[in-house]
């Protein structure tokens, strides 16, 4: 008997867990800003920069995790191809240190209380981590649902035996 065992990388509620850590802090940011006494360009600047950084962190730990399977992989086969180039590896380190940097920046001569400050830069960073989480989690289940598809479809019927 031929059993391939195979575990899927998250739990139902380490998924859930991403998924409201990041609900939680772009809602937690929305209220922030929804409510401050600023005038709309400097709502619509710290969007932005939470955007910027939200989407750099996703496309960040995309390239860092293609890169390590693709050196991994190329042991193996050294005609391996990489997924990603250095110069969009280097574009996506970048542009998250461009989006850290305006958000900072502005914060940081910004005439909010130290209180306020502290505040939004939590939730930035909460936001920065859940969005990573999340698209580990996305990508882990889809590939975790190929392969556990691939196992089902394969398995002998004489192996539930």
């Amino acid at each position: 008997m031929n059993h391939q065992k195979y575990q899927r990388r998250n739990t139902p509620a380490f998924t859930a867990v991403s998924y409201f850590a990041f609900a939680a802090g772009l809602f937690l940011f929305a209220i922030g800003v929804y409510n401050a006494d600023w005038q709309l360009n400097v709502k619509g600047y710290y969007i932005l920069c939470v955007v910027l950084i939200t989407m750099a962190c996703i496309v960040v730990q995309k390239v860092a995790r293609d890169n390590a399977e693709d050196k991994f992989l190329q042991q193996d086969n050294p005609k391996h191809k990489m997924r990603n180039t250095t110069a969009f590896t280097g574009m996506s380190y970048i542009g998250l240190l461009i989006g850290y940097a305006m958000f900072f920046i502005g914060l940081y001569n910004a005439p909010f209380e130290l209180n306020v400050k502290g505040y939004y830069i939590a939730v930035v960073l909460l936001i920065s981590y859940s969005a990573i989480g999340v698209q580990k989690v996305i990508r882990d289940n889809v590939e975790d649902k190929e392969i556990l598809g691939d196992l089902e479809f394969n398995r002998n019927p004489q192996d539930t035996i």
